[in-house]
């Protein structure tokens, strides 16, 4: 008796160094008391900040909660006491904490404005770099660098290394453009539940994407942690 056998064959797709990355926009329908973005790109990526008014009358966006889709059986909850400053007071805490409501705040209110090359400002637009360095210029005690690899290469005392599973929101994630890694050519800020704010590319408007797409999965090398008791004013 002959035995035939069956084998099947996976295709695997070469790396492409001129492959543009994901589009994905948000709309964004704001009220008095809730602020709520849906992707359109797909339902089941939607995720929602809510708003607050504070004392000062500005809205103070909620840190998402939840599990972190990128930790080790996704048992890690995002909260900044997870013990990834074990010697924290609770004074550095909370400025710790405000300082990274303050930043997603800030982040937040850019979406839809357009990249633009060189771009540092709300009122022209922003690159990648130009958004991250105006998000945390109020919080921290000295400026960050004003390129991406430069972030990507600051100091243990700067900036923290952060694993993928220990994603903070806040934590800076940073990705390849070219087959380089060692050297990355753009930075977002993650955000929680797998989502990071990012100024993507010439022709685009600063939006929030989703770690676990394809494009960027691919191209990830890296995260830093900026905000550090140390740091923060």
């Amino acid at each position: 008796m002959m035995l035939f056998f069956s084998f099947h064959a996976h295709a695997t797709n070469s790396h492409k160094t001129a492959k543009k990355p994901p589009v994905v926009t948000h709309s964004v329908a704001k009220t008095a008391t809730k602020r709520k973005r849906t992707s359109q790109k797909s339902a089941s990526n939607a995720h929602s900040h809510s708003a607050r008014q504070s004392h000062t009358g500005e809205e103070a966006y909620e840190i998402p909660e939840g599990s972190n889709p990128f930790a080790q059986n996704n048992s890690q909850s995002l909260q900044i006491s997870d013990g990834m400053h074990p010697k924290m007071t609770v004074v550095q805490s909370t400025k710790i904490t405000t300082a990274k409501r303050q930043v997603i705040a800030k982040l937040m209110k850019q979406l839809g404005k357009p990249y633009r090359y060189g771009g540092s400002s709300p009122l022209t637009g922003f690159d990648c770099s130009g958004l991250v360095k105006y998000a945390y210029n109020d919080q921290l005690k000295t400026t960050l660098p004003r390129t991406a690899d430069n972030m990507f290469s600051m100091s243990q005392e700067q900036a923290l290394k952060v694993k993928k599973e220990e994603l903070h929101s806040g934590d800076l994630v940073f990705f390849r453009t070219n087959r380089s890694r060692t050297h990355a050519g753009h930075v977002g800020v993650y955000l929680g539940d797998g989502e990071f704010i990012q100024a993507p590319r010439t022709g685009e408007e600063i939006q929030i994407s989703r770690l676990d797409d394809n494009y960027w999965q691919e191209h990830y090398i890296g995260a830093r942690r900026v905000l550090l008791p140390s740091a923060v004013r």
